[in-house]
Formats: structure tokens, sequence, C-alpha cells
């Protein structure tokens, strides 16, 4: 079982709060920084968006000419998504499924996009996603994984942070790590909302807060967080690979 069934992100979908502070992580568009990475030529072959949401990520790497799935445990969320896709008439394959459980479909994707969903996993699951990726990737995919990081995410309630040398640890083995960078994380959380940021793991509101003078805002005022993006592709021999030691950039704000 993984935290996601202990999230209800079905309710979330369903009672409409579709933005703000119950749903911080859709700003009603890609992410700027997985646009900027896709405009740089950094997606190729079957890209696969690993708990999609609402499938702005997606729909965006699909106007561009690539093929594209998008999978998320949340069928509202999903339906929404191939909703999207239809009015905007795009091709992308949107599934409604926990995604531990792609293995079994047997497809083998190129590229795959975590964009905050790796962290949303306890570190007893990284074992399994580990062996997930392992079961859905080519040879020689790439991995563009977007997570909150310990060294610098301000300290408001929010999912789990990694450090840098912690996924030097968890992925240096079956992946090459070539970059492990500061990226920003935008939100449509309002900074005067920040105070009622919902825990996590339970989505109450209220939770305590604490060292919140690092946090920054976009033009707009809502929240923008700096987070880990670790490029990384698979080695070809797991156990047997090298890996470059990365360069941790700092915070770019």
């Amino acid at each position: 079982m993984t935290v996601h069934q202990h999230i209800p992100f079905d309710k979330l979908y369903g009672d409409g709060q579709k933005t703000g502070p119950l749903m911080p992580w859709n700003i009603g568009g890609p992410q700027p920084a997985v646009r900027a990475l896709c405009d740089e030529g950094g997606f190729s072959g079957h890209v696969l968006d690993i708990g999609c949401g609402l499938g702005d990520n997606a729909l965006y790497l699909a106007s561009t000419g690539l093929q594209v799935t998008g999978v998320d445990i949340s069928e509202i969320a999903v339906e929404s998504a191939r909703q999207k896709a239809k009015q905007v008439g795009l091709d992308v394959e949107f599934l409604a499924a926990d995604a531990f459980s792609l293995a079994e479909a047997g497809t083998r994707y190129d590229t795959v996009l975590d964009s905050a969903f790796f962290h949303t996993l306890p570190r007893t699951e990284i074992a399994s996603y580990l062996a997930l990726l392992d079961a859905i990737t080519t040879e020689d995919a790439t991995l563009h994984l977007f997570t909150f990081a310990t060294e610098l995410t301000p300290d408001f309630p929010g999912p789990r942070r990694s450090s840098a040398a912690e996924l030097r640890a968890d992925f240096g083995t079956a992946w090459t790590i070539h970059t492990i960078s500061s990226a920003r994380y935008s939100s449509s959380l309002p900074a005067e909302a920040v105070e009622q940021m919902v825990d996590p793991h339970t989505f109450e509101l209220n939770a305590p807060t604490e060292n919140l003078a690092a946090v920054s805002v976009d033009e707009t005022g809502c929240v923008v967080s700096s987070i880990w993006h670790m490029h990384a592709q698979r080695a070809a021999s797991a156990g047997a690979a090298t890996h470059s030691v990365p360069e941790d950039r700092g915070d770019p704000r």
C-alpha cells in the first residue's frame, strides 16, 4: 500500500478544490521548470508522467509532438485530464491506476517525468519505486525527478524531503546521475495562506509553521519553492554501474 492510498486525492478533486491551499500543486498549467526542460529538448521517445494529476505537464509535453502517457491514482483527476486533451485535440494516454501497477502492463518508457510524486512516498517505499522504474523503462532511459529538498525547502508543512546525498545513495547504483540541481517549483498557494498550509498526510488545515522567512513568491503572489531536479540515465547494468558525482547547485533565488 502506498502513501497515496492515505491521501484523499479523489475527495480533493471531487470537491472542486482545484487550486489554493488544499491543492497547492495545481497551478492551472505545466510547471515552468518542466516546460523549460521540455523546450530545451530534455524529453524524448515515449514519456511517462508519473503522478500526472490533472495532466498539465503531460499535455504540454504532448503539444510538442512527444508520445506521452500520464498515470494518476485519482480517477477524477484522470478524467479531467482526458477532457482537457480532448478539448485541445491532443492524443495523450491517461491511466487511472496506482503507479506501482504499471509493471504488470509490460510497457517500457524512454523518459520518466516525476514531478512531485517521489516525495509523497515514505522512505520504506523507495526500494519498490526503484524496482518499478527498472520494470518500466528502456535500457538507456532518462529520468527527470523533481522532489522537495532538505537543503533548499523552507520548513513549512509539506512532503518528505530528500538530501542530495540521499538521492545519490538511493539512485546511484541503478542510475547514472548527471546532475542534481536546484529548480523552482510553483504553487497556487498565496503567501498569506502559508500559515494554513495543510499537513501532507492528513490534509488538515492550520498545521504548525516555523522558519517561514525564506518563503518566496512569484509575480502573482503565490509561493515558489526551491527543490531538487535530478537528471539521471538508467545504467547499462544495475549493480555494476558507475555514476558521476553531481554538482549540487545552490538556490537560484
